[in-house]
């Protein structure tokens, strides 16, 4: 564990439009090399995509690209200060049982911190 703040651990913010579809955004996190995607309408983040959120859309046998990844979004999305610990997020994460939190920073999103970046 450690007592460095997350800003030196988060990666940038990723976004798609609420209207592609999961396939879509699916292949813009393996290409962005995240598994978490951000939902940004008009400048405004409106919810998370996250690989959890996909393999359970999987397990339903539901086709990906008939689905806009604005209908599974999760929201609110939930958030961290940037001057949090890793050990304060941590602690979080397990708390809630959540794998991926935005990085906020005087209430604006400016990262995003998973579980992995954390563990490592």
């Amino acid at each position: 564990m450690s007592d460095r703040c997350i800003s030196e651990l988060m990666h940038p913010p990723h976004s798609i439009h609420p209207s592609a579809n999961v396939e879509e955004s699916a292949n813009e996190m393996s290409s962005q090399g995240t598994d978490a995607l951000f939902i940004k309408q008009a400048e405004e983040y409106i919810g998370i995509f996250t690989k959890a959120d996909l393999i359970k859309l999987l397990e339903k046998n539901i086709n990906p690209a008939e689905v806009t990844v604005s209908s599974i979004m999760s929201k609110p999305i939930l958030s961290l200060d940037v001057k949090i610990t890793a050990d304060e997020a941590q602690q979080k994460m397990r708390e809630k049982n959540i794998r991926h939190y935005a990085v906020t920073q005087n209430k604006k999103i400016v990262g995003l911190i998973s579980i992995k970046d954390l563990d490592s």
